[in-house]
């Protein structure tokens, strides 16, 4: 767990804010796969630009989903401001666990988007599975 900290110092000193974005994504994401999760959504956190932050968030909900964590993958989703892109991510949780057989457990993570329009196209594609 040394290196996390070595790694946000040197990413602090990345001067072009892109590119800073992508070092704390690819950190964050680290931390995430090495069992922190509490550290990578912080990390996640102080990423600036929305996407890259949300493309975390994203990335980390569905590894959750798939080891089976799905209330976390759901907690994680909750994470992300934009709706559209949060009822996107539940979706694929959705998915996830419709391809694992939980169907039940797919419509009930639609439950979770904000739109009915969300929660219907989530429950066709469902269907089509």
């Amino acid at each position: 767990m040394k290196k996390i900290p070595a790694a946000l110092d040197t990413a602090s000193r990345i001067a072009d804010a892109t590119d800073w974005s992508a070092a704390m994504e690819a950190i964050a994401i680290g931390q995430f796969r090495a069992g922190d999760k509490r550290g990578a959504l912080h990390t996640a956190n102080l990423i600036p630009h929305e996407i890259n932050r949300h493309g975390v968030f994203m990335q980390i909900a569905f590894e959750q989903a798939r080891s089976g964590h799905v209330q976390g993958a759901i907690e994680t989703a909750g994470h992300i401001k934009a709706a559209l892109r949060r009822d996107t991510v539940l979706l694929g949780i959705a998915l996830i666990r419709a391809r694992a057989h939980d169907i039940p457990g797919a419509l009930i993570t639609t439950c979770h988007m904000g739109s009915e329009l969300a929660r219907q196209r989530a429950s066709r594609e469902i269907a089509h599975l």
